[in-house]
Order: structure tokens, then sequence, then C-alpha cells
């Protein structure tokens, strides 16, 4: 049995709920990994007891708020969790610049644009 040892203002912080700190203690303890720390969100429900995404996205979104750790997605459900400042600033500047391009995306789907090359094609949108 391996024991992890963390600082206890951790422990001590009333900011941070029960589940956020479990999660963090998760994504520490494999910090040291081969490939660093690779989890998926299966993963972390299964450990926390969280029946749900969107919380357990809740969560990790206010760990990353707080400053201990930033992730980005690996693969199909894996995520990679960093805790060095330097790495969490590319991270983080990583998934704003994914969720600007998502929502430029749903933007320009809801908001087609007339044809300006050809010009005598209307393009018809049902509001």
């Amino acid at each position: 049995m391996a024991f992890e040892k963390f600082d206890k203002l951790l422990l001590n912080n009333k900011v941070l709920n029960s589940h956020e700190k479990l999660i963090y203690l998760i994504c520490y303890s494999f910090r040291n990994a081969p490939h660093g720390c690779r989890i998926s969100h299966k993963y972390l429900m299964q450990r926390t007891g969280i029946g749900c995404r969107r919380t357990l996205t809740k969560f990790l979104d206010r760990l990353t708020l707080f400053g201990l750790l930033a992730r980005k997605q690996v693969d199909n459900g894996t995520n990679h969790y960093v805790f060095d400042k330097e790495k969490m600033q590319e991270y983080i500047q990583h998934n704003t610049n994914k969720r600007r391009k998502i929502a430029l995306a749903k933007k320009k789907k809801n908001n087609p644009q007339i044809n300006k090359q050809i010009g005598n094609v209307i393009n018809m949108v049902k509001k």
C-alpha cells in the first residue's frame, strides 16, 4: 500500500469541497507516472462516486480556476493533467483557443451568410 504526502492546507481549505479535494489527490498521485498523469473521466467518476460527467467537469474547472491543475484531452476520453505552473499556462491557453473555435463554429452554423461571390443567389434562412 502506498501513501501520498500532501499539504495540510489542502485538507483545511474551506473553498474546495470534498469531491474537489479527492479529485486533486487522485490526479496528483499519478503525477510521476511514466507518461504523466493521464486519467479518464470514467476512472475519476468510479473512484470518487460522482455520477455525472458534467459535475466532474465542473469540479475540474474549479480546480483549474484555483490554479491547482490544468488538463488537456489527449485521446478519446483520456485527459493529461499537469501541476507545473508553466505547463498549466500552456494547457489553459490551448483549452481557451479550442473553446473559442467551438464557439465560432456554432455561431457560424447558426448564422449562415449570403454567398457574396455569386450575385444572383439568395440563401433563405428560417428563424
